[in-house]
């Protein structure tokens, strides 16, 4: 069995996506565990709203790479597009952090809601 970290962010609809997503992650991952959520200013100049960010772990038979199509599935299914990132907006991010012991986004794991929300959902 595989176990995975995600992270997931948005900054339109911030509530409504966010359960969206829910929705749509507990229908692939039967085994998925959420971590409280935050809020936090945008990195870099090219989002102007905040973001509401929150860490799930999963345990899956699936490979890596078919939960990262999975992921864009669910992304895709939110509505999110390349063109919102222009305009600032993101309805939905969902990264795979984590791939058992393999850090697959090491410069996201410096991200102060990653350090202030993993060990709730771990400890």
């Amino acid at each position: 069995m595989n176990k995975a970290l995600i992270s997931i962010g948005t900054n339109v609809d911030r509530e409504a996506n966010l359960a969206l997503c829910h929705e749509l992650l507990n229908g692939i991952f039967p085994e998925i565990t959420y971590s409280n959520t935050s809020i936090t200013t945008p990195y870099g100049n090219a989002y102007k709203d905040d973001f509401l960010n929150q860490l799930a772990f999963v345990y899956t038979s699936e490979t890596k790479e078919e939960i990262q199509k999975q992921l864009k599935s669910v992304e895709k299914r939110i509505g999110r597009a390349a063109a919102d990132k222009v305009n600032g907006k993101v309805k939905i991010d969902i990264d795979l952090v984590i791939w058992n012991e393999e850090v697959l986004k090491p410069d996201d794991m410096e991200r102060s809601y990653i350090a202030d929300l993993l060990p709730g959902l771990i400890g």
